[in-house]
């Protein structure tokens, strides 16, 4: 685990810390923080497992995902509490110069704007890592408002459509 320099504007955490005081920095994980990731995860009720994989997952299926996790292609990071347990996760995925991402939040660390910290991380660390566009397929009402915020839109007015941002080049 290492302490991950987010990209988003200072001005913008700023602002976020003092509504929501995040409960640490953004970190990065690795493949050592497994075991920390899957207790995260199989912690989420199966609404929750819904909105974040889009389909119904048990807890073996969740650890499939978390085994296939590739850390040195994809970034997870996320956010703990003080004593080291997920408490926000994001797992960024670099595809064909695409981003596409998985976020979720421990349901007792919610409405506290985590999530907004993680979406807007996902997003900047996109252009970081000079991807082409941000794929959106989230169900979760959360996710979905944050992305219509952000500009991401529908191509082709597809209904069934990721929602997709595409990054300025430069």
């Amino acid at each position: 685990m290492s302490v991950v320099a987010s990209p988003v504007s200072s001005t913008s955490l700023a602002d976020d810390r003092r509504r929501h005081r995040p409960p640490g920095p953004l970190v990065g994980f690795t493949q050592a923080d497994a075991e920390r990731i899957l207790a995260h995860l199989v912690m989420l009720d199966v609404d929750d497992r819904f909105l974040r994989f889009g389909y119904g997952i048990g807890d073996e299926g969740i650890a499939r995902y978390v085994a296939r996790i590739d850390f040195a292609r994809d970034h997870v990071h996320g956010l703990t509490d003080a004593g080291g347990r997920v408490v926000a996760l994001a797992h960024i995925a670099v595809r064909d110069g695409e981003v596409d991402f998985g976020l979720s939040v421990a349901p007792a660390r919610r409405r506290r704007g985590l999530g907004r910290i993680l979406f807007a991380h996902v997003v900047e660390f996109a252009s970081v890592l000079r991807a082409q566009r941000v794929l959106c397929h989230s169900i979760s009402p959360a996710v979905l408002h944050m992305a219509g915020a952000s500009g991401f839109r529908r191509v082709g007015g597809n209904p069934a459509a990721p929602l997709v941002l595409d990054i300025p080049v430069g």
